[in-house]
């Protein structure tokens, strides 16, 4: 079982989806859900596979962006820290 745990791993690790992944973040252009496309202000384009990844983004939403070339893998908050007026009580 360790075994079949430990190759799954290396596996992804190993892929070229992971392995030539690239982070960005800036400012969100414009978001294509029919097409799967996120644009960011500095001209970048990337275009998911599965539009999921997209839900919830709005233009002038700043985000963060793992891709490959122009291929998207996953959007993110690049600073998920500094929200602020977050009451724990």
């Amino acid at each position: 079982m360790k075994m079949v745990i430990l190759a799954a791993t290396a596996g992804f690790l190993l892929s070229p989806n992971f392995a030539s992944a690239e982070e960005v973040d800036g400012i969100v252009q414009s978001v294509s859900l029919p097409e799967r496309t996120l644009s960011l202000q500095s001209g970048q384009t990337f275009t998911f596979e599965n539009a999921s990844a997209l839900y919830g983004i709005v233009p002038g939403q700043r985000i963060g962006v793992s891709f490959s070339g122009t291929k998207g893998i996953a959007a993110f908050d690049p600073h998920p820290a500094d929200q602020a007026d977050i009451d724990v009580d």
